[in-house]
């Protein structure tokens, strides 16, 4: 028997950077260490990125994950939706009740932390396409060429003023907004604001030093002081934990009632094909 290797698929990719892709996993990471170190159950999933050169590198892909374009896309999806899907996955298990559950609680504890991470930098071009759901019920976020302000369409982009995604099928999964399990995302989404907010000076810190004369697209051709002030900003260093909670219930609600969010979705249904 072979020990000390693993089999990975991934995605070989040419003609675009990869490094500013592998600086936001590197974020990622940090969120993940923040999160565990809190003692919390937001959970993350960090992939493999690797630039070869400005224009080529590889992807590692997610394992027993699909987008949610290609889940709304299959036979029978219309028929209860992403909580449905999340249903019939537990059908065949021992405990199909209990299996269901355990689905919705991962939906929750990844909801939450890519929401969170959503926020503070700033990802968009957050259509179905870049969206994972995994056979565990995790959500995934995939592709991170639009972040730190900057968005598809530019100042007239239809998701600058969401703070992050959260649909009315979300929702559904969770049992709407008076269930408990949205009371546990709520707090999940509070708690992990708090988290990363102790540790705020390193991801500011390392942003700064990013991007500072750096070809990232999302630095490039910008003021990296405003880039900087901007984080800050976002990371309400100047609030005590109260005000923060408040601020986070406040980007929940935001979020819950875009306009950004729906349309966006919609733009990318007509123009890409990818179902909203």
């Amino acid at each position: 028997m072979i020990t000390g290797w693993d089999l990975s698929g991934v995605i070989v990719k040419s003609n675009v950077d990869l490094r500013q892709e592998a600086f936001v996993m590197q974020l990622i990471e940090l969120c993940q260490e923040a999160f565990e170190s809190a003692g919390l159950e937001l959970w993350v999933h960090p992939y493999r990125i690797l630039a070869t050169g400005r224009t080529t590198g590889i992807i590692e892909m997610v394992r027993n994950a699909m987008s949610f374009d290609a889940l709304k896309k299959r036979p029978g999806y219309d028929s209860g939706g992403l909580r449905g899907h999340l249903s019939r996955m537990s059908e065949f298990t021992a405990d199909a009740d209990a299996a269901f559950e355990t689905a919705q609680k991962n939906f929750i504890c990844s909801l939450a932390s890519y929401s969170l991470m959503s926020y503070l930098f700033q990802w968009k071009d957050r259509h179905n396409g870049n969206l994972l759901l995994d056979t565990g019920g995790h959500v995934i976020h995939i592709d991170f060429g639009f972040v730190f302000g900057i968005a598809p369409g530019g100042s007239f982009s239809l998701e600058q003023s969401t703070p992050f995604k959260l649909t009315e099928e979300m929702l559904e999964v969770m049992g709407g907004t008076r269930s408990p399990l949205f009371t546990e995302f709520v707090t999940l989404f509070c708690c992990g604001f708090l988290a990363l907010k102790y540790h705020a000076e390193t991801f500011i810190t390392l942003v700064e030093v990013t991007a500072e004369g750096s070809s990232f697209p999302c630095f490039e051709g910008r003021d990296p002081s405003r880039v900087v002030a901007e984080l800050r900003e976002r990371f309400c260093l100047g609030l005590d934990n109260e005000s923060v909670v408040m601020k986070a219930l406040e980007l929940i609600r935001e979020s819950m009632t875009s306009y950004g969010t729906r349309n966006y979705d919609i733009y990318q249904m007509y123009s890409q094909g990818i179902y909203a």
